[in-house]
């Protein structure tokens, strides 16, 4: 089978070969993969020939594009949302916030989804991938975060509780950015879409499920139709716990979640209250424990324990918990490739 096949094999509830693998680096530890594989730095598409990875994702060329391709040409990248970004941070780090103070949205512009540079790499990769792989567009800061990285994240949990006309006004102006986005990845030929937003710390929400249902729900609900829509399956990331909201997310069309930190959202737990359902699993092995501890008898372990929780429908696709970086051991990585090839037949 070809990852492509599996994939929607795995979709649609059919046999599999064996398991499909999606391990994900941070920016700063992507040029260490290269490196590890006697690589140039490039694409992480280029790191297919060493990682059965099964989805290829289509950037947009924006600052977050830039950060993960390391191309880019300041230290401070700003986008056309006016959001300065800390090109320099192993994640996503904000340092200014354009509509930071602001009473209303009278003065502020939004940026224009059908601005066609934004897509300049997503044609090539769909041309190059498309048969093989799930080519997924990647649509982050889907409504939470790009309103928080506008207004900054303590006047944005202000709105939401005080100020909810502003709240969705601005809210829904970035859902009608994001819906018309969506549809320009669609015609430009993705065959799997993409949303991230998060809505999860590590032992809570961010937010009451009610406040999520009310402000979030419904805006999220339109992005998500433009895939369902199209036929296209649909990836979903939060980090942290979101684990009152999961019914939801399966309500309004998720079909793959992501990610899944077992130290926020056990996975037994998860196995015990979804395995009914279609949802498909994307993470669970421990990146702050196992692959810290970096043993190859722990990190063998958290593999197998993966498989026998979320894995035991055979609906999980193996990664990690969150994107792997910087600060993991080389030796750590190479442990776990072997052991999920160790272990991927079903």
């Amino acid at each position: 089978m070809t990852p492509k096949e599996r994939m929607l094999n795995l979709l649609n509830g059919k046999e599999v070969d064996k398991r499909p693998v999606q391990l994900d680096f941070s920016p700063m530890m992507l040029p260490r993969m290269y490196e590890r594989f006697g690589i140039p730095q490039g694409f992480e598409e280029d790191l297919l020939p060493f990682i059965d990875n099964h989805f290829v994702y289509a950037f947009l060329d924006d600052p977050f594009g830039k950060q993960r391709r390391r191309n880019f040409e300041n230290d401070i990248e700003y986008d056309k949302w006016g959001v300065g970004w800390d090109m320099q941070q192993e994640g996503i780090f904000m340092v200014n916030h354009p509509l930071a103070g602001a009473g209303d949205l009278s003065g502020y512009t939004f940026p224009d989804p059908d601005d066609e540079s934004l897509l300049k790499y997503v044609r090539p990769l769909v041309e190059r991938y498309g048969d093989t792989h799930l080519v997924c567009s990647y649509q982050v800061f889907g409504l939470n975060e790009r309103a928080s990285a506008l207004r900054g994240y303590t006047d944005w949990l202000m709105d939401i509780l005080v100020n909810e006309d502003f709240a969705e006004a601005l809210l829904d102006g970035i859902a009608d950015y994001q819906v018309r986005l969506a549809k320009n990845y669609i015609e430009a030929g993705v065959n799997c879409g993409r949303v991230a937003d998060d809505y999860g710390m590590q032992s809570s929400m961010m937010m009451s499920p009610d406040v999520f249902r009310k402000l979030f729900k419904p805006r999220l609900a339109r992005i998500f139709k433009v895939y369902k829509d199209a036929g296209l399956p649909l990836v979903y990331h939060s980090c942290g716990d979101i684990r009152p909201i999961i019914p939801d997310m399966i309500e309004i069309g998720v079909d793959v979640l992501n990610n899944v930190q077992p130290e926020a959202m056990p996975r037994e737990e998860l196995a015990e209250k979804f395995g009914g359902t279609q949802l498909i699993f994307y993470g669970g092995i421990s990146t702050q424990q196992a692959l810290r501890e970096g043993t190859p008898e722990a990190i063998e372990e958290e593999v197998k324990g993966c498989i026998a929780t979320l894995g035991k429908r055979g609906r999980w696709i193996m990664s990690t918990g969150i994107s792997i970086t910087s600060d993991t051991k080389m030796e750590a990585v190479d442990t776990l490739i072997e052991a999920i090839e160790a272990n991927r037949a079903n």
